[in-house]
């Protein structure tokens, strides 16, 4: 029978162990801000379903008639777990980039994975149709746009150079959406709408079939737990990290994989949405107070994003309901400018 022991060592540093593999008790400063995330998320939640256009209109989520139901179930909680569930990958993707570029700027929307993601989906529609799956399209898009950054780059013997990589993907980025941008203006008028509806950065009309696309990034959590672990060694230096025996090469190039992947997860769901994966990971940080790899406390901060973001579009006084990626491109756009001018005071 498996047994949880909690113990503490002199230092005073409290751990817990399931069976035996042992964690690091968070601070009960860390846990709190932890549970503070969690009831925001869980609010905006409510705030999602309970809410209309008008106003508040099922406050205690009442399912006693027809349309109750269907609003609900059929529109309302999809919406909201896809705008969590996409939350998460790309605060995940964003994290792992962020780490292994040793780069504050280093998100999936930034570096151009988003873009190359929605040429491959665009090349599956219109090129291949049936031919290539999209989630194969969008996933090969993603991988040539992470090629073309490290080609930019310049890299040698593997090396990534930090100071050019935002500069490689702003690159790759404006070069792939360009070329989404033309493919749609020379064809149907069917075809551009289509492919518009999957990248907009949009939630409408999402339904449960996303929500199962979307929850496919729990098969990756075991490997996140282990990834964590050696993130964190990392964080503190390559030449620390092999001394404690950590395979860096390895959990690099596995971090690389599964940002892609989740990326293009959230891509295929909602479409290329901004901020969120640059974001997510540096306030997770700021607000545990952690200098390494915060990977839960940054998903949970990137669906607070989502949601609230999406909560933004409900309450604002537009004649339709706007996209999230408008919402968090806008926030995002200032958040950015912090960050460059950051960056260069700390460079100058």
């Amino acid at each position: 029978m498996m047994q949880i022991e909690l113990s503490a060592n002199q230092t005073g540093t409290k751990t817990f162990g399931i069976g035996n593999i042992r964690f690091i008790a968070p601070s009960w400063q860390t846990s709190s801000r932890i549970l503070f995330l969690f009831l925001l998320l869980v609010l905006f939640l409510y705030l999602i379903l309970a809410f209309g256009r008008e106003g508040i209109d099922n406050p205690w989520l009442e399912m006693n008639t027809g349309y109750q139901q269907f609003i609900l179930l059929q529109i309302g909680l999809p919406r909201a777990l896809v705008a969590i569930g996409a939350g998460m990958t790309l605060a995940l993707s964003g994290a792992l980039f962020q780490i292994t570029t040793r780069n504050a700027l280093g998100s999936p929307d930034i570096i151009g994975i988003n873009a190359g993601a929605a040429v491959g989906i665009m090349v599956a529609l219109l090129f291949w149709p049936g031919v290539l799956p999209i989630p194969v399209g969008a996933l090969i898009g993603a991988v040539v746009a992470v090629l073309l950054v490290y080609v930019a780059n310049g890299a040698v013997n593997g090396e990534i150079q930090t100071a050019k990589i935002v500069l490689s993907g702003i690159a790759v980025a404006a070069l792939c959406m360009a070329l989404v941008d033309f493919t749609i203006s020379n064809t149907r008028i069917e075809q551009a709408q289509q492919i518009r509806s999957l990248l907009s950065g949009s939630l409408a009309n999402r339904g449960w079939q996303d929500v199962v696309l979307i929850s496919s990034m729990l098969v990756f959590m075991p490997i996140l737990f282990w990834l964590g672990k050696q993130l964190n060694y990392i964080s503190l230096g390559n030449d620390i990290a092999i001394t404690l025996g950590v395979p860096v090469r390895l959990v690099q190039i596995i971090s690389i994989l599964l940002a892609i992947i989740f990326a293009t997860l959230s891509v295929l769901v909602v479409g290329p949405v901004a901020f969120v994966a640059l974001a997510a990971p540096q306030i997770a940080r700021r607000l545990i107070l952690h200098k390494g790899v915060a990977l839960f406390c940054s998903m949970l901060v990137g669906a607070l994003l989502m949601l609230s973001a999406d909560f933004i579009t409900l309450i604002l006084p537009t004649p339709g309901r706007l996209t999230v990626g408008l919402v968090t491109a806008v926030i995002g756009g200032i958040y950015l400018m912090y960050l460059l001018y950051m960056e260069f005071r700390r460079i100058g």
